[in-house]
């Protein structure tokens, strides 16, 4: 037994496997249970809120019973007024490393926690700046970590974050796809026994 008692059981509607690793980390247990939608059919008209409508959607999508609490989030990257998804392929996740290099930018967790009687959005956001980075590096990165899955097409916990940071401000695992001081803190005070 962890230090967090939930009233519920806890689910994760996500496939990432960070987000897992992070739930993980701070010994809350849960069970996956994911439903595709199709995220870029559904993108917000107000940028800064997308990755919240994002995670309301993809809770939206799957059922739960009466004892059960869901937790769904999304993760967004904008820069320079431009939201950055996920890399389909190779030239992409150049190109967007490419904009990221030497610049400012902002990443966005929406998180939904939702009971069949209470849903709760929450959103963190993160500003991080970057050294500017060579081609080459950027070739190499996109070579060996092959970041397709990843909001900006990188992981902060990768080779990238290490290089590229200089400096941050915000929570750093939001970054990672989950903003877990926040949702602990959220899950704490609202579904604790």
């Amino acid at each position: 037994m962890g230090p967090l008692q939930l009233s519920h059981r806890l689910l994760l509607g996500s496939g990432s496997p960070r987000r897992a690793a992070l739930l993980n980390g701070i010994g809350l247990p849960f069970e996956l249970r994911v439903a595709p939608i199709d995220e870029e059919a559904l993108h917000h008209p107000i940028l800064e809120e997308t990755a919240k409508h994002l995670a309301r959607l993809k809770s939206q999508a799957i059922t739960i019973t009466s004892n059960e609490l869901l937790l769904t989030a999304d993760t967004t990257v904008i820069c320079q007024g431009q939201l950055l998804g996920k890399a389909p392929d190779r030239e992409s996740a150049i190109a967007m490393l490419q904009q990221l290099s030497g610049q400012s930018h902002r990443v966005d967790t929406g998180v939904c926690l939702r009971t069949v009687d209470k849903e709760i959005l929450l959103q963190s956001t993160t500003i991080l700046e970057w050294y500017p980075l060579e081609n080459q590096e950027i070739e190499w990165y996109v070579d060996h970590y092959q970041p397709y899955d990843k909001a900006g097409a990188y992981g902060i916990q990768e080779w990238m974050g290490q290089r590229a940071i200089r400096s941050l401000q915000g929570c750093p695992l939001n970054v990672m796809g989950l903003p877990l001081p926040l949702v602990y803190e959220t899950l704490r005070s609202e579904f604790s026994v």
